[in-house]
């Protein structure tokens, strides 16, 4: 079977992709070894599924340890029919990291990353107004992150699939160092492509391929900036994609977010003020293991009183990257022609 034709991966493709979802900068060489195949073959294969949209690869940074803000959750309720507009219009925005479409008690789902209270109250009180269509709002601050990951596919890969990690972070230390002006540009540069090679980057910034990285390097190793292979979960084999709102003791919170971490399944996991105090979002191969999960892991978890769960319909926007383009604009209705003639008695 050709790669890619039609949208669809084969084995090889998809051992790729989970390769890379390992560590989105690994060369050739590295994939190669992991997936068995020839270095030839896995770089074919792979700007086959970079050029067909299957795979991006994007630099992500960590906003508290750059020093853009704090990542705010706002879950909106819509008018019948304008959620698709309302979800593109929200993604238009450059402070907007995630949007997405869901089922249950909200229709959409957004993440905002916001410098200060000011700034969040101009975004819920002036700006959504003008938006139209919504009906309502909840706002959830985050006030720690405990997962955000992105290899949640590497059991495809079996025992090959931790050799390619990107660098491990300490997420309860201090913060980084933050951006300088050639930081954020390299960031801005590698967020568009994160395969960028350190030469070219080095051309764009002006600086020696040396220099440039040593400082991708030390970002990556402060935690200030990280790789995520990007890929539609269905196209590796899971069909689930859902948000959990979970309810949880306050004194059992630390423990029970700990445990729910562990799990492969867990690709984002926070704690939060406002309609929850965990937010979990999970990747499952089907809605039986969607049953399995909500009765086995969260229930029997002492510390959840309750959880409320949504499926994820569409991603919008996933890591300040357009996952979905909004729908062209719908043709005029024509209108009749109005009668210019004249009325003889």
């Amino acid at each position: 079977m050709k790669t890619c034709k039609n949208g669809v991966m084969d084995d090889l493709d998809r051992r790729i992709a989970v390769a890379l979802q390992g560590n989105g900068r690994a060369s050739w060489q590295q994939v190669a070894r992991v997936v068995e195949s020839s270095e030839s073959t896995v770089a074919r294969r792979a700007h086959r599924m970079f050029e067909a949209g299957l795979l991006r690869v994007a630099a992500i940074s960590d906003p508290v340890r750059c020093g853009f803000g704090y990542p705010v959750l706002v879950q909106l309720r819509c008018e019948v029919g304008e959620e698709m507009r309302v979800a593109h219009a929200l993604a238009d925005r450059s402070d907007v990291r995630f949007v997405a479409l869901v089922t249950g008690s909200f229709d959409i789902v957004m993440e905002l990353i916001v410098p200060s209270r000011r700034y969040l109250a101009g975004v819920l009180l002036e700006d959504l107004p003008k938006v139209g269509g919504i009906e309502d709002t909840t706002t959830e601050t985050v006030l720690r992150n405990f997962k955000m990951t992105y290899d949640w596919s590497r059991e495809l890969l079996g025992a090959d699939g931790g050799q390619l990690e990107e660098p491990v972070v300490d997420r309860d230390g201090s913060n980084g160092s933050g951006f300088d002006a050639v930081d954020l540009q390299l960031y801005e540069l590698l967020a568009v492509d994160g395969r960028r090679s350190f030469s070219d980057l080095a051309s764009l910034v002006g600086m020696s391929e040396s220099m440039v990285r040593r400082r991708v390097e030390r970002l990556r190793a402060s935690g200030c900036l990280r790789f995520a292979t990007l890929v539609e979960p269905y196209l590796l084999g899971y069909d689930v994609e859902c948000i959990c709102w979970v309810h949880v003791d306050l004194s059992r919170l630390e423990e029970t977010a700990r445990t729910l971490a562990a799990h492969r399944e867990v690709r984002y996991l926070s704690a939060t003020i406002g309609y929850s105090d965990l937010i979990c979002e999970l990747i499952l191969r089907s809605q039986d293991e969607l049953y399995e999960f909500s009765t086995q892991t969260l229930g029997g978890l002492s510390g959840v009183r309750g959880v409320d769960i949504g499926l994820e319909l569409r991603t919008i926007k996933r890591a300040y990257l357009r996952m979905s383009e909004p729908p062209p604009p719908a043709p005029a209705t024509p209108r009749a022609p109005r009668w210019r003639g004249t009325v003889e008695g």
